[in-house]
């Protein structure tokens, strides 16, 4: 990636954390002539942005491939790794095995699971 394009980068991704328009981070002000902040073109930088960082998202870990797949980079980051219990998941697994248990399973692969709140 050239460092202009690296910069490119990371200034839509400040404005976008900040929840401002990159002409906005640009130093943009409303005027009579230009009042609309997220015109057709802030909302395509966006979707540019979010189409980049999807593309390059590994499925498994979440992180930029560039990274998790350059075996060096990430054993120079973590030092391992530790097993964690993620409970969410834990509620939607049992929640499946209880439907899997029920014997009404259809197209197992298409199914989903929701999370019920409590009541209070």
């Amino acid at each position: 990636m050239l460092a202009h394009d690296a910069e490119l980068l990371e200034n839509l991704r400040t404005a976008r954390a900040l929840g401002i328009s990159y002409k906005r981070w640009l130093g943009w002000v409303p005027s009579e002539s230009d009042s609309v902040e997220w015109d057709e073109t802030e909302r395509t930088w966006m979707l540019a942005l979010s189409m980049f960082e999807n593309s390059r998202k590994c499925p498994l870990c979440g992180l930029d491939t560039e990274f998790c797949h350059d075996e060096d980079r990430v054993h120079a980051a973590f030092a391992g790794g530790q097993v964690e219990m993620c409970f969410v998941s834990q509620l939607r697994e049992q929640a499946m095995r209880k439907y899997a248990d029920s014997g009404v399973v259809q197209d197992p692969n298409s199914v989903t699971t929701r999370l019920l709140a409590r009541e209070e």
